[in-house]
């Protein structure tokens, strides 16, 4: 039962970020600017040598996580004590050594740039991240591997957790071949998933697949008054970059 739970929730992280797209579908921001932002933060942070900027970044996304859902902020909140705990732990013989100041920096560090991904993970979808890829002209197979790889995920993830469920339904006394719990349910999977990877490439051949990659949808319909207020939302979200920049060179002057 409790890998069953595990299972289930590794599906629900893989299909979370689809349910929150369609809840953020108003969101005036790009999707690509977000990546920007997020993508500058996390290396200005890592170079910055005085603990005073990734501080006042830190608090900057702690307002901004402040402002969202509760359940929004549960979730970033779920996602930091591992790989922070991590961290401080590598990075203990550090304080025996001499230098305890490192312990601190890149604990905090590695907390920015976290609390950084998970915004843009609550922000923005699967989906809309890899339309940003494909904005910055990443390859088309590429952006297309990562689209077939979570859906593959998905998929499979689904079909272990009812083979899990038809298992435990089915387990009366001792165990054996019948209810042999996760070992047999992944050896099945990963035969499920060869059969998978198999039928999609002959359908790729079919359909003479030349490495182009169309991402298909809908699109939205929107009135001039909605794109004028886009690209007004967008010019004062880009105005977060030159901040970060101005307030990087003006905290490395002080060092």
């Amino acid at each position: 039962m409790n890998m069953n739970l595990r299972v289930m929730r590794l599906i629900a992280a893989f299909t979370d970020a689809e349910t929150r797209g369609s809840q953020n579908a108003q969101s005036r921001i790009s999707p690509a600017l977000r990546l920007v932002v997020c993508i500058l933060t996390i290396l200005l942070c890592s170079l910055s040598r005085n603990a005073f900027y990734t501080v006042c970044v830190i608090a900057v996304l702690l307002m901004v996580l402040a402002m969202m859902p509760a359940k929004a902020v549960r979730r970033a909140a779920e996602k930091l004590p591992l790989p922070v705990l991590m961290t401080a732990l590598l990075m203990l013989p550090a304080v025996f050594l001499g230098s305890p100041r490192s312990l601190v920096t890149v604990t905090m560090k590695v907390f920015c740039a976290i609390l950084c991904l998970s915004l843009l993970n609550e922000k923005a979808s699967w989906k809309e991240l890899t339309g940003a890829l494909e904005r910055f002209h990443a390859p088309e197979l590429f952006i297309m591997t990562l689209d077939t790889t979570v859906r593959f995920f998905v998929l499979l993830g689904r079909w272990s957790n009812r083979m899990l469920e038809a298992i435990s339904l089915r387990r009366v006394g001792e165990k054996n071949w019948k209810n042999a719990g996760m070992g047999g349910v992944l050896g099945t999977t990963w035969l499920k998933s060869q059969r998978m990877v198999q039928a999609s490439t002959e359908a790729m051949v079919c359909r003479c697949f030349d490495g182009t990659y169309k991402k298909t949808g809908f699109p939205k319909e929107t009135t001039k008054q909605d794109r004028q207020r886009n690209v007004l939302a967008n010019a004062v979200f880009a105005l977060v970059i030159p901040a970060l920049i101005a307030g990087f060179v003006l905290t490395q002057k002080a060092v």
